[in-house]
């Protein structure tokens, strides 16, 4: 996960200092320095940072001007208040900075606020990524369902699609795990596939036929693979092979 930062105060040895101790963080891109509150509005405006490190006391204006000028333009970086000053704490986080650091600078009070950075923006792409799930199987959702016959104790079931969490391959057939119990399908899980028809079924690994609509969590795992988290059956562990890991991380973005 890397984010890029913007660097701005009036004195060119804080600047050199912060971007000193910014870049011993592999994931910290600094993409600028400004001198300046109308320089620092330019750059912000134009390469739109994720982050801007920002001093308030600036040659021809204060930083709480910067933020409210980019803020109104649409543009939203985090913003993180480096000042030699402490009286303006209050005001600072009235605008949602996200931490207020004091000059000469600490590495170890650093640290917290590059920790706190990490947090914030793990959480985004976590909600980005839930997001992009939603959207993408909202939009190739069916309307509608051809209900599969379905085998348990001797006994005939009517199962919509809809209904599959997942299916698994076994010796004769496939195992069918539904929000009501598990079946047993004479059909393949190529049959199975071609029979469901819906996009939100997808093959995660030759023994396994996935409802995307039931996937809880997709879990990073060993050699670029993935383990799926089912609702439902939370316990099972469910694969992604190499061959079908670049389709998924493609189909959403991760």
């Amino acid at each position: 996960m890397e984010f890029t930062v913007l660097l701005v105060d009036d004195e060119s040895p804080a600047r050199e200092e912060l971007r000193y101790l910014l870049e011993s963080y592999t994931e910290i891109k600094i993409i600028g320095e400004a001198s300046s509150g109308q320089e620092a509005i330019e750059k912000i405006l134009t390469l739109k940072p994720d982050v801007i490190f920002l001093d308030i006391q600036l040659s021809d204006m204060d930083g709480f001007e910067v933020a409210w000028q980019v803020f109104s333009e649409g543009v939203t970086p985090v913003v993180v208040f480096a000042t030699a000053y402490d009286e303006y704490a209050v005001r600072a986080f009235e605008i949602n900075a996200l931490d207020y650091i004091l000059k000469p600078f600490s590495e170890k009070r650093l640290d917290k606020t590059v920790k706190r950075l990490f947090e914030v923006f793990g959480e985004r792409k976590q909600k980005q990524e839930s997001l992009k799930v939603s959207e993408y199987l909202q939009k190739t959702r069916k309307t509608a369902c051809s209900k599969l016959s379905l085998w348990k104790n001797d006994r005939i079931y009517l199962v919509c699609p809809e209904e599959i969490c997942y299916c698994e391959a076994i010796e004769k057939g496939s195992k069918i795990k539904t929000e009501k119990g598990e079946f047993l399908s004479p059909y393949t899980l190529s049959e199975l596939e071609e029979k469901i028809g819906s996009p939100d079924f997808v093959r995660t690994h030759k023994s396994y036929l996935v409802n995307f609509d039931k996937v809880k969590e997709i879990i990073p795992w060993f050699n670029g693979t993935f383990i799926l988290s089912i609702k439902g059956y939370e316990k099972d562990e469910v694969p992604v092979s190499r061959r079908h890991a670049k389709e998924i991380r493609e189909m959403f973005e991760i």
